[in-house]
């Protein structure tokens, strides 16, 4: 079993941590077809970074938090996600909180904006890839300080088609005057969920794990 070196930063330059996950997603896929996600995939990251004494247990993490390392010299948390690869690799979307209890865009930013996790860790997919039997994944870790929800400029999001067109639609959408990333929270009918597309080089790219093809 690969042990991850604690004194090397969770990322996708640490090669122990990489090659452990790839471990873990090769036996996955000796079983199943369908992808890694959601809390299994919070599974085997917690497995790779907690190999020993693990307190994490299925749907039981905090807010925005879904797995956590606490050692004698670092604590961090970690909001996994799939996330789905866009322009040709160039950019990722990942989907985020929910904010339909807060009223008001200035509630909704506040509460988007505070520190819910310490890092983003994805692990993202190519559609066509996979449509052709490429089991690939692109591991995307990157401090969650990168997306700054209070110093982009916001705005109605406006219908562009059908009898509303040109009206405002609930949701809103929040664009980064370097155009790193871009933010959109949408209408009431989906809980106001907030969603991100950033560019993939701004969050230090990703590190490419094949578990071979079907």
């Amino acid at each position: 079993m690969h042990r991850i070196v604690y004194n090397m930063a969770i990322s996708i330059h640490n090669k122990t941590l990489v090659n452990s996950i790839k471990e873990k997603l090769t036996m996955h896929h000796q079983l199943y077809r369908t992808p890694v996600k959601d809390v299994y995939l919070e599974d085997i990251f917690d497995q790779c970074i907690n190999p020993n004494n693990s307190t994490w247990k299925p749907n039981g993490h905090q807010s925005g938090a879904d797995t956590k390392l606490e050692t004698e010299n670092l604590t961090e948390c970690y909001q996994n996600k799939s996330g789905q690869l866009l322009e040709n690799k160039t950019k990722v979307r990942i989907s985020s909180h929910r904010t339909s209890k807060y009223k008001t865009l200035e509630d909704k930013i506040d509460f988007i904006s505070k520190k819910h996790c310490d890092k983003y860790v994805l692990l993202s997919r190519d559609e066509k890839e996979w449509e052709v039997g490429k089991k690939i994944y692109y591991l995307m870790i990157f401090d969650s300080s990168l997306f700054d929800f209070k110093n982009i400029n916001w705005s109605d999001k406006i219908t562009t088609k059908g009898k509303n067109k040109g009206q405002q639609n609930g949701g809103f959408i929040g664009n980064d005057t370097n155009n790193h990333y871009r933010a959109e929270i949408l209408n009431a009918s989906t809980s106001n969920q907030l969603w991100i597309i950033a560019n993939i080089d701004y969050i230090g790219g990703f590190a490419k794990i094949d578990v071979g093809e079907t």
